[in-house]
């Protein structure tokens, strides 16, 4: 069997390539340019964008694993995230209809499933989608790129979407600071804050992937889910882990407008981490917990606490001496 997967040179991809290349399968790894390290990975240049290549690659392909995307909070990146995202989505799951693969499986994001301002409230696949009123493209694009993919499901491509939640593990290919337990280390958070997502080892969800290629059912969305931690509770495990004190108190919510200028004034600097000043405004008021139950019954889905894949990026932080 030969598999394709969209963005295998980044973070979930690379690892789902590998594990693909386990099961014994041929796999094809698309980028937008060559990975400079050899990993032994047959990689193919193309774009999201240039739809001829989309071709090219899905050419003799039994299944595609769509994984690339991209990820801001930056407003300025709005249209990007939407050619990106949407336009790219529709334009690779097209090609893989055409070039007759026998199964598409979409690589979404819990931001496609909604926002809750009740921590007690856990969504699920049927959650009516909430978050446009945050204003951020990222959710936004990641729920219209699920639409777009239906209307192609329709057309006849046998198509499952995953939805899994915030990676957690070593290998990240973005920059460190974009990984929460890099950033709890280098940073030393002295305050707590408020808010919270579901936070997931990226080798549960690399078998996801896979468990969804064997058992998931056409059409259907199922999330990948971890543990669902306020970012509180995530500060004091990676603390645990380090072996460091935690905060105890929370910056007060009339604080975080204040907050969210600083962080535009670093941004200025030349200082970009995670949580941009869009993201800090909304953290007091919402929470992304989710329900993976669905793909525990139909799946066999089984992810474990989040504990390792934080001891497991840290320590692969301090090989590369990034902290």
């Amino acid at each position: 069997m030969k598999a394709l997967v969209t963005g295998g040179a980044g973070f979930l991809g690379k690892k789902l390539c590998a594990a693909l290349k386990a099961e014994g399968m041929e796999v094809r790894a698309l980028a937008r340019k060559l990975p400079i390290s050899e990993d032994g990975l047959n990689y193919v240049l193309g774009d999201l964008g240039d739809e001829k290549s989309l071709e090219r690659a899905c050419e003799g392909m039994d299944y595609v694993f769509h994984t690339a995307g991209l990820i801001s909070y930056n407003p300025d990146k709005r249209d990007l995230m939407y050619r990106t995202n949407v336009l790219g989505t529709k334009a690779i799951a097209s090609a893989a209809l055409r070039s007759g693969v026998k199964r598409f499986i979409h690589t979404s994001s819990t931001a496609a499933i909604g926002v809750n301002e009740d921590p007690a409230m856990a969504l699920d696949e049927a959650s009516p989608f909430n978050a446009r009123k945050l204003g951020l493209a990222y959710f936004d694009t990641k729920f219209d790129a699920e639409q777009e993919l239906l209307k192609i499901v329709e057309q006849g491509l046998d198509a499952v979407i995953l939805n899994p939640g915030s990676l957690v593990g070593p290998g990240d290919t973005r920059r460190y600071e974009q990984s929460y337990p890099g950033l709890i280390y280098k940073f030393k958070p002295p305050v707590l804050f408020h808010g919270g997502i579901n936070f997931v080892d990226v080798n549960d969800v690399v078998r996801g992937h896979l468990l969804a290629l064997q058992k998931g059912k056409k059409g259907e969305r199922y999330i990948l889910g971890g543990e669902n931690l306020s970012f509180a509770d995530f500060i004091h495990r990676t603390n645990l882990i380090i072996g460091r004190k935690s905060p105890k108190y929370f910056v007060p919510q009339s604080m975080m407008g204040f907050l969210a200028l600083l962080l535009a004034g670093l941004e200025k600097m030349g200082l970009h981490i995670h949580m941009t000043p869009a993201l800090v405004r909304q953290v007091t008021s919402w929470y992304l917990y989710v329900d993976s139950s669905k793909a525990k019954r139909e799946l066999g889905y089984s992810p474990k606490p989040v504990d390792q894949g934080i001891r497991d990026t840290l320590t692969w932080l301090k090989e590369l001496k990034r902290i």
